[in-house]
Protein backbone atom coordinates (compact mmCIF):
# COMPACT_ATOMS: atom_id res chain seq x y z
CA UNK A 1 0.00 0.00 0.00
CA UNK A 2 2.50 2.44 0.68
CA UNK A 3 4.79 1.71 -2.13
CA UNK A 4 1.33 2.23 -4.51
CA UNK A 5 0.40 5.40 -2.53
CA UNK A 6 3.88 6.93 -3.37
CA UNK A 7 4.30 5.97 -6.53
CA UNK A 8 2.28 8.81 -8.14
CA UNK A 9 3.95 11.46 -5.90
CA UNK A 10 7.69 9.99 -7.55
CA UNK A 11 6.41 10.13 -10.98
CA UNK A 12 5.39 13.86 -10.81
CA UNK A 13 9.88 14.33 -10.21
CA UNK A 14 10.87 12.12 -13.10
CA UNK A 15 11.18 13.78 -16.69
CA UNK A 16 7.57 12.10 -17.83
CA UNK A 17 5.90 13.82 -14.95
CA UNK A 18 7.42 17.22 -15.69
CA UNK A 19 7.24 16.77 -19.39
CA UNK A 20 3.10 15.93 -18.56
CA UNK A 21 2.91 19.55 -16.74
CA UNK A 22 4.78 21.47 -19.48
CA UNK A 23 2.42 20.25 -22.14
CA UNK A 24 -0.27 20.79 -19.68
CA UNK A 25 0.98 24.86 -19.09
CA UNK A 26 -1.53 27.43 -20.95
CA UNK A 27 1.07 28.72 -22.92
CA UNK A 28 2.71 25.72 -24.30
CA UNK A 29 0.35 26.00 -27.25
CA UNK A 30 1.46 29.06 -27.80
CA UNK A 31 4.86 28.69 -27.84
CA UNK A 32 4.36 25.41 -30.26
CA UNK A 33 2.26 27.90 -32.23
CA UNK A 34 5.36 30.40 -32.72
CA UNK A 35 7.63 28.17 -33.22
CA UNK A 36 5.88 26.46 -35.91
CA UNK A 37 4.79 29.56 -37.33
CA UNK A 38 8.89 30.53 -37.46
CA UNK A 39 9.62 27.55 -39.35
CA UNK A 40 6.73 27.98 -41.82
CA UNK A 41 6.90 31.71 -42.42
CA UNK A 42 11.16 30.62 -42.92
CA UNK A 43 10.07 28.27 -45.41
CA UNK A 44 7.75 30.47 -47.07
CA UNK A 45 10.03 33.44 -47.53
CA UNK A 46 13.03 30.92 -48.54
CA UNK A 47 15.00 31.64 -45.46
CA UNK A 48 14.75 35.62 -45.81
CA UNK A 49 12.59 35.82 -42.24
CA UNK A 50 14.92 33.53 -40.47
CA UNK A 51 18.08 35.62 -41.03
CA UNK A 52 20.55 37.05 -38.41
CA UNK A 53 19.47 40.58 -39.13
CA UNK A 54 15.81 39.81 -39.68
CA UNK A 55 15.43 38.06 -36.46
CA UNK A 56 17.19 40.90 -34.68
CA UNK A 57 14.83 42.98 -36.23
CA UNK A 58 11.69 41.19 -35.56
CA UNK A 59 13.13 41.38 -31.41
CA UNK A 60 13.53 45.59 -32.22
CA UNK A 61 9.98 45.78 -32.92
CA UNK A 62 8.58 43.21 -30.34
CA UNK A 63 10.12 45.00 -27.64
CA UNK A 64 7.90 48.24 -28.55
CA UNK A 65 4.91 46.25 -28.85
CA UNK A 66 5.68 44.15 -25.81
CA UNK A 67 6.33 46.86 -23.34
CA UNK A 68 2.83 48.48 -24.47
CA UNK A 69 1.05 45.46 -24.12
CA UNK A 70 2.63 44.47 -21.12
CA UNK A 71 0.80 47.66 -19.67
CA UNK A 72 -2.27 47.03 -21.58
CA UNK A 73 -2.59 43.63 -20.08
CA UNK A 74 -2.87 44.82 -17.01
CA UNK A 75 -5.98 47.13 -17.87
CA UNK A 76 -7.49 44.06 -19.85
CA UNK A 77 -7.31 41.54 -16.71
CA UNK A 78 -9.34 44.11 -15.08
CA UNK A 79 -11.92 43.87 -17.96
CA UNK A 80 -11.40 47.02 -19.12
CA UNK A 81 -9.55 48.42 -22.31
CA UNK A 82 -6.85 51.25 -23.10
CA UNK A 83 -7.64 52.86 -26.83
CA UNK A 84 -5.23 55.54 -26.16
CA UNK A 85 -1.28 53.91 -25.91
CA UNK A 86 -0.73 55.49 -29.51
CA UNK A 87 -2.06 58.70 -29.20
CA UNK A 88 0.05 58.65 -25.43
CA UNK A 89 2.91 57.14 -26.67
CA UNK A 90 3.12 59.53 -29.59
CA UNK A 91 2.44 62.36 -26.86
CA UNK A 92 5.52 61.38 -24.89
CA UNK A 93 7.50 60.39 -27.98
CA UNK A 94 7.21 64.12 -29.34
CA UNK A 95 7.60 65.65 -26.31
CA UNK A 96 10.75 64.16 -25.23
CA UNK A 97 11.98 64.09 -29.18
CA UNK A 98 10.86 68.27 -28.89
CA UNK A 99 13.61 68.72 -25.57
CA UNK A 100 16.27 66.76 -27.35
CA UNK A 101 16.05 67.86 -30.66
CA UNK A 102 18.43 70.72 -32.13
CA UNK A 103 16.14 71.68 -35.25
CA UNK A 104 13.70 74.70 -34.27
CA UNK A 105 11.25 72.75 -33.39
CA UNK A 106 12.60 72.60 -29.65
CA UNK A 107 10.23 73.52 -27.48
CA UNK A 108 12.92 74.59 -23.82
CA UNK A 109 15.07 76.69 -26.65
CA UNK A 110 18.29 74.43 -26.54
CA UNK A 111 18.45 70.22 -26.61
CA UNK A 112 18.29 68.96 -23.22
CA UNK A 113 20.00 65.90 -22.31
CA UNK A 114 18.58 62.17 -22.36
CA UNK A 115 18.61 62.07 -18.69
CA UNK A 116 16.26 64.61 -18.37
CA UNK A 117 14.14 64.19 -21.31
CA UNK A 118 13.54 60.14 -20.50
CA UNK A 119 12.16 60.94 -17.50
CA UNK A 120 9.71 63.46 -18.68
CA UNK A 121 8.36 61.02 -21.28
CA UNK A 122 7.49 58.23 -18.37
CA UNK A 123 5.72 60.90 -16.87
CA UNK A 124 3.81 62.23 -19.57
CA UNK A 125 2.92 58.93 -20.06
CA UNK A 126 2.36 57.96 -16.73
CA UNK A 127 0.07 61.22 -16.54
CA UNK A 128 -2.36 60.59 -19.58
CA UNK A 129 -2.53 57.21 -18.05
CA UNK A 130 -3.74 58.87 -14.67
CA UNK A 131 -6.07 60.75 -16.59
CA UNK A 132 -7.80 57.54 -17.99
CA UNK A 133 -7.53 56.17 -14.87
CA UNK A 134 -9.91 59.01 -13.30
CA UNK A 135 -12.44 59.49 -16.17
CA UNK A 136 -13.39 55.31 -15.72
CA UNK A 137 -12.54 55.35 -11.67
CA UNK A 138 -13.90 58.72 -10.32
CA UNK A 139 -16.43 59.50 -13.48
CA UNK A 140 -17.94 56.05 -14.04
CA UNK A 141 -16.89 56.50 -17.75
CA UNK A 142 -16.52 53.02 -19.35
CA UNK A 143 -12.96 52.99 -20.79
CA UNK A 144 -14.31 52.23 -24.23
CA UNK A 145 -15.33 55.59 -24.62
CA UNK A 146 -12.84 57.66 -22.31
CA UNK A 147 -9.67 55.98 -23.85
CA UNK A 148 -10.62 57.03 -27.13
CA UNK A 149 -11.22 60.26 -26.09
CA UNK A 150 -7.79 59.80 -24.79
CA UNK A 151 -6.10 58.53 -27.69
CA UNK A 152 -7.45 61.83 -29.70
CA UNK A 153 -6.59 64.29 -27.21
CA UNK A 154 -2.81 62.80 -27.44
CA UNK A 155 -2.22 63.06 -30.70
CA UNK A 156 -3.88 66.66 -31.06
CA UNK A 157 -1.68 67.33 -27.86
CA UNK A 158 1.50 65.83 -29.75
CA UNK A 159 0.56 67.97 -32.81
CA UNK A 160 0.27 71.32 -31.43
CA UNK A 161 4.08 70.49 -29.60
CA UNK A 162 5.65 70.37 -32.69
CA UNK A 163 3.34 71.69 -35.43
CA UNK A 164 2.66 68.03 -37.05
CA UNK A 165 6.42 67.80 -38.15
CA UNK A 166 8.87 65.34 -38.11
CA UNK A 167 11.32 65.51 -35.29
CA UNK A 168 14.79 64.48 -36.23
CA UNK A 169 18.49 65.58 -35.61
CA UNK A 170 18.41 63.80 -31.77
CA UNK A 171 21.39 62.89 -29.28
CA UNK A 172 23.31 60.12 -30.48
CA UNK A 173 23.19 58.59 -27.09
CA UNK A 174 19.54 58.54 -27.91
CA UNK A 175 20.14 55.37 -29.86
CA UNK A 176 21.46 52.65 -27.22
CA UNK A 177 17.91 52.41 -25.87
CA UNK A 178 16.33 51.40 -29.12
CA UNK A 179 19.37 48.95 -30.40
CA UNK A 180 20.37 45.42 -29.35
CA UNK A 181 20.58 44.37 -26.39
CA UNK A 182 19.43 47.52 -24.66
CA UNK A 183 15.62 46.94 -26.08
CA UNK A 184 14.93 43.48 -25.40
CA UNK A 185 16.64 43.88 -22.49
CA UNK A 186 14.23 46.65 -21.14
CA UNK A 187 11.77 44.49 -22.70
CA UNK A 188 12.34 41.11 -20.54
CA UNK A 189 13.14 43.49 -17.95
CA UNK A 190 9.67 45.08 -17.42
CA UNK A 191 7.73 41.84 -18.24
CA UNK A 192 9.99 40.19 -15.46
CA UNK A 193 8.44 42.86 -12.80
CA UNK A 194 5.23 42.61 -14.28
CA UNK A 195 5.14 38.82 -13.28
CA UNK A 196 5.97 39.36 -9.90
CA UNK A 197 3.57 42.39 -9.56
CA UNK A 198 0.56 40.16 -10.47
CA UNK A 199 1.91 37.00 -9.16
CA UNK A 200 3.38 37.81 -5.73
CA UNK A 201 2.12 41.53 -4.83
CA UNK A 202 -1.43 41.91 -3.31
CA UNK A 203 -2.23 44.57 -5.96
CA UNK A 204 -1.48 41.74 -8.55
CA UNK A 205 -4.01 39.59 -6.71
CA UNK A 206 -6.32 42.41 -6.29
CA UNK A 207 -5.87 42.66 -10.38
CA UNK A 208 -7.50 39.51 -10.63
CA UNK A 209 -9.96 39.65 -8.53
CA UNK A 210 -11.03 42.79 -10.12
CA UNK A 211 -11.26 40.99 -13.19
CA UNK A 212 -12.82 38.20 -12.07
CA UNK A 213 -15.91 39.29 -10.51
CA UNK A 214 -15.72 43.15 -9.57
CA UNK A 215 -18.76 42.61 -7.13
CA UNK A 216 -17.35 39.72 -5.36
CA UNK A 217 -13.91 41.77 -5.04
CA UNK A 218 -15.30 44.36 -3.15
CA UNK A 219 -17.22 42.46 -0.74
CA UNK A 220 -13.97 40.90 0.10
CA UNK A 221 -12.79 44.10 0.54
CA UNK A 222 -10.94 45.35 -2.13
CA UNK A 223 -11.14 48.81 -3.23
CA UNK A 224 -12.00 47.80 -6.95
CA UNK A 225 -11.79 52.03 -8.47
CA UNK A 226 -8.45 52.16 -7.03
CA UNK A 227 -7.39 49.16 -8.47
CA UNK A 228 -8.72 50.67 -12.12
CA UNK A 229 -7.24 53.92 -11.63
CA UNK A 230 -3.33 52.47 -11.14
CA UNK A 231 -3.92 49.76 -14.04
CA UNK A 232 -4.43 52.57 -16.83
CA UNK A 233 -1.73 54.69 -14.77
CA UNK A 234 0.70 51.49 -15.65
CA UNK A 235 -0.85 51.24 -19.06
CA UNK A 236 0.05 55.04 -19.40
CA UNK A 237 3.85 54.82 -18.47
CA UNK A 238 4.18 51.40 -20.66
CA UNK A 239 2.95 53.05 -23.83
CA UNK A 240 5.43 55.89 -22.78
CA UNK A 241 8.56 53.55 -22.77
CA UNK A 242 7.41 52.03 -25.97
CA UNK A 243 6.92 55.48 -27.32
CA UNK A 244 10.95 56.08 -26.06
CA UNK A 245 12.01 53.16 -27.45
CA UNK A 246 10.79 53.54 -30.82
CA UNK A 247 12.15 56.99 -30.90
CA UNK A 248 15.65 55.93 -30.06
CA UNK A 249 15.17 52.88 -32.06
CA UNK A 250 14.19 55.31 -35.41
CA UNK A 251 16.13 58.28 -33.98
CA UNK A 252 12.92 60.47 -35.22
CA UNK A 253 9.51 60.69 -34.67
CA UNK A 254 6.43 61.92 -36.52
CA UNK A 255 3.01 62.06 -35.98
CA UNK A 256 1.91 58.73 -37.58
CA UNK A 257 4.87 56.90 -36.28
CA UNK A 258 2.95 54.84 -33.68
CA UNK A 259 -0.43 54.10 -35.66
CA UNK A 260 -2.11 51.07 -34.90
CA UNK A 261 -0.06 50.23 -31.88
CA UNK A 262 -3.38 50.31 -29.74
CA UNK A 263 -4.41 47.44 -32.27
CA UNK A 264 -1.22 45.42 -31.63
CA UNK A 265 -0.85 45.58 -27.88
CA UNK A 266 -4.74 43.98 -27.88
CA UNK A 267 -3.60 41.60 -30.21
CA UNK A 268 -0.08 40.23 -28.35
CA UNK A 269 -2.95 40.00 -25.04
CA UNK A 270 -5.49 38.06 -26.89
CA UNK A 271 -2.75 35.84 -28.55
CA UNK A 272 -1.29 35.26 -25.38
CA UNK A 273 -4.41 34.31 -23.80
CA UNK A 274 -5.06 37.43 -21.40
CA UNK A 275 -8.72 37.00 -21.50
CA UNK A 276 -10.63 40.38 -23.02
CA UNK A 277 -13.19 39.40 -20.10
CA UNK A 278 -10.61 40.17 -17.53
CA UNK A 279 -9.53 38.29 -14.47
CA UNK A 280 -7.09 35.23 -16.66
CA UNK A 281 -3.84 34.92 -18.01
CA UNK A 282 -0.03 35.90 -17.57
CA UNK A 283 2.73 37.88 -18.59
CA UNK A 284 4.59 34.91 -20.30
CA UNK A 285 1.64 34.83 -22.56
CA UNK A 286 1.64 38.59 -23.25
CA UNK A 287 5.43 38.08 -24.18
CA UNK A 288 4.84 35.07 -26.51
CA UNK A 289 1.71 37.25 -28.32
CA UNK A 290 4.08 40.19 -28.31
CA UNK A 291 6.82 38.29 -30.38
CA UNK A 292 4.45 36.50 -32.64
CA UNK A 293 2.68 39.95 -33.62
CA UNK A 294 6.29 40.81 -34.52
CA UNK A 295 7.00 38.09 -36.70
CA UNK A 296 3.79 37.86 -38.62
CA UNK A 297 4.43 41.60 -39.35
CA UNK A 298 7.93 41.09 -40.10
CA UNK A 299 7.11 38.65 -42.50
CA UNK A 300 4.17 40.78 -44.31
CA UNK A 301 6.95 43.40 -44.80
CA UNK A 302 9.58 41.04 -46.07
CA UNK A 303 6.85 38.83 -48.44
CA UNK A 304 5.50 42.09 -49.69
CA UNK A 305 2.07 40.92 -49.06
CA UNK A 306 1.13 44.92 -48.37
CA UNK A 307 -1.00 47.03 -45.52
CA UNK A 308 -4.10 44.93 -46.21
CA UNK A 309 -2.54 41.83 -45.43
CA UNK A 310 -1.05 43.60 -41.88
CA UNK A 311 -4.66 44.70 -41.19
CA UNK A 312 -7.11 41.71 -42.12
CA UNK A 313 -4.54 39.23 -40.13
CA UNK A 314 -4.50 41.19 -37.22
CA UNK A 315 -8.29 41.24 -37.09
CA UNK A 316 -8.82 37.75 -38.08
CA UNK A 317 -6.29 36.69 -34.65
CA UNK A 318 -8.03 39.17 -32.61
CA UNK A 319 -11.82 37.45 -33.56
CA UNK A 320 -10.59 33.99 -33.94
CA UNK A 321 -8.50 34.92 -29.37
CA UNK A 322 -11.70 36.14 -28.31
CA UNK A 323 -13.95 33.48 -29.81
CA UNK A 324 -11.84 30.28 -28.34
CA UNK A 325 -12.06 32.44 -25.29
CA UNK A 326 -15.58 32.46 -25.24
CA UNK A 327 -15.76 28.53 -25.47
CA UNK A 328 -13.25 28.43 -23.05
CA UNK A 329 -15.83 30.33 -20.62
CA UNK A 330 -18.70 28.25 -22.07
CA UNK A 331 -17.24 24.81 -21.23
CA UNK A 332 -15.87 25.80 -17.88
CA UNK A 333 -19.43 26.63 -16.79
Amino acid sequence: MTEVARRPEAEGGTARGVGRRVVAHENFAIGITLVALIAALGGASRGATVTPSNVANVLLQSSVRGVVAIGQAFVILTANIDLSVSGVGVMAMMMGGAMMTTQWQNIVGYPVSPFVAIPVMLVVGAGWGLLNGTLVSRLGIPSLIATFGVWQLGYGAAYYVTNGTALMELPESLAVYGSLPAAPIIFFSVAVVAYIVLNHTGFGRNVYAVGGNPVSAFLSGINVRRTYFYVFIIGGLMAGLGGLLFLSRGMAASIEALRGLELDSIAACAIGGISLFGGRGNILGVVLGAIIIGVLTNAISVMHMGHAARYIIKGAIIIGAVAVDIIRRERRR
